[in-house]
C-alpha cells in the first residue's frame, strides 16, 4: 500500500508539473499571438506610410519636371527679351540721332 500511495503521489506531481508546463505554454502563446498581431499591425501601417511615401516621391518628382520646364521657359524669355530691349534701346537711339539732326 505504502507503494500505491507513493506511485499515486508521483504520478500526481508529475501531472501537476506537466499541467503547470502546459499553462506555461499557453501563456506562451498567448503572448506570441497578441505579439504577432502588433506587428501585423505595425507592419500594415508601415506599408500605408510607404505607399504614401512613394505616392510623395512621385508628385514632388512631377513638380520638380514642371518647376524646370518653367525654370527654362522663363530663361528663355529672360534671355529674348534682354535681346529685344537691346534693339529697342538701338532704334530709339536712332530716332534720338535723327531727331536731334
Amino acid at each position: 500500500m505504502d507503494a500505491e500511495v507513493r506511485a499515486e503521489n508521483e504520478v500526481n506531481e508529475g501531472i501537476d508539473r506537466l499541467n503547470a508546463q502546459i499553462d506555461r505554454a499557453v501563456t506562451l502563446i498567448d503572448q506570441l499571438r497578441n505579439a504577432n498581431s502588433d506587428l501585423a499591425t505595425q507592419k500594415q501601417a508601415l506599408e500605408e506610410r510607404l505607399q504614401q511615401s512613394e505616392q510623395d516621391l512621385t508628385e514632388a518628382r512631377a513638380d520638380r519636371d514642371r518647376l524646370q520646364q518653367l525654370y527654362e521657359d522663363n530663361a528663355s524669355l529672360i534671355d529674348n527679351k534682354e535681346a529685344i530691349q537691346g534693339k529697342i534701346e538701338q532704334m530709339i537711339s536712332r530716332l534720338d540721332t535723327a531727331q536731334a539732326s
